[in-house]
């Protein structure tokens, strides 16, 4: 074996250890965080107690402000320019999802100018584009009442991604074969990710969506799912980089059957949802 095939065989071999121990080398996440998160679950919290924790982060301040004032969530001509009255506008659901958004850019990152940075940042703006995705066409579903949770899906669907390319450091060997490295983060990111988000206590719809949103040819005998609205946003982020006779028929793809997407009405939810998108993406740090 060559050198990049030997990094790959003791990278899969320390993968395999990992998730059998369910031991995983991750960094913290950021205290704000967990401060937040464990305001929220606090049947006591209020408003003004998350709010005085949020101030204290100016890139979360930044962000939350930003989703309040972007065109999905704005009403009126007013613009929000204080945290308090942003939480009011946009609801705890979104604010932990934009705290996930944020802890996960402060969690994964890689040296600036760096392959890995280049990586990792197309990883997260891929994860922003299809959270906005998942939540429009969440909203769009009739009778899908969980449309905060499908924007959090989309978040974390690439969990095992950034943590392979952090893991990845320890074993330059894989970056002599790039095509090495993206076979590896093919086969693997998926269970990685329902190993990590299981692990940090997310529901199991969530850590569902995250280990079959790859599946295209997933059965569901019952009504559209968290994973076929994950499983479809990530296709249609995926299949804009592909030549068009490449790209696959999603009349024939069963997600999209459950959800009535063609070509076409993709096409109409795309030109009626491009500001929104745009918007919700900027606030949650992707683009």
């Amino acid at each position: 074996m060559n050198n990049s095939q030997n990094a790959a065989f003791a990278f899969v071999k320390t993968l395999g250890q990992e998730l059998s121990h369910q031991e995983f080398d991750i960094p913290p996440f950021p205290d704000i965080a967990i401060k937040i998160r464990d305001a929220m679950s606090n049947p006591d919290y209020s408003i003004e107690k998350i709010a005085r924790i949020i101030v204290a982060d100016p890139v979360l301040t930044t962000r939350l402000i930003r989703m309040a004032n972007s065109a999905l969530l704005r009403r009126g001509t007013i613009e929000i320019t204080d945290v308090k009255t942003a939480l009011g506008r946009i609801g705890m659901e979104i604010v932990r999802n934009t705290v996930v958004s944020t802890a996960l850019d402060t969690t994964f990152k890689a040296p600036a100018g760096t392959i890995l940075h280049d990586r990792i940042d197309a990883v997260r703006k891929h994860s922003s584009h299809v959270a906005a995705l998942a939540y429009i066409l969440a909203r769009r579903l009739p009778g899908f009442k969980q449309a905060e949770d499908a924007m959090l899906a989309g978040l974390l669907h690439d969990i095992g991604k950034f943590y392979i390319l952090n893991r990845v450091q320890d074993f330059p060997g894989l970056f002599e074969d790039p095509q090495q490295l993206d076979d590896l983060l093919a086969s693997w990111h998926t269970g990685v990710g329902k190993a990590i988000v299981d692990s940090w206590g997310f529901p199991e719809s969530i850590a569902q969506a995250v280990d079959e949103h790859e599946d295209l040819e997933r059965t569901h005998h019952a009504s559209p799912d968290l994973v076929d609205i994950v499983l479809v946003a990530n296709l249609i982020d995926n299949i804009k980089h592909l030549p068009a006779d490449a790209a696959p028929d999603l009349a024939a793809i069963p997600a999209c059957q459950r959800m009535g997407i063609s070509h076409e009405s993709l096409r109409k939810i795309l030109e009626e949802s491009t500001e929104e998108i745009s918007n919700m993406e900027q606030a949650l740090g992707g683009r």
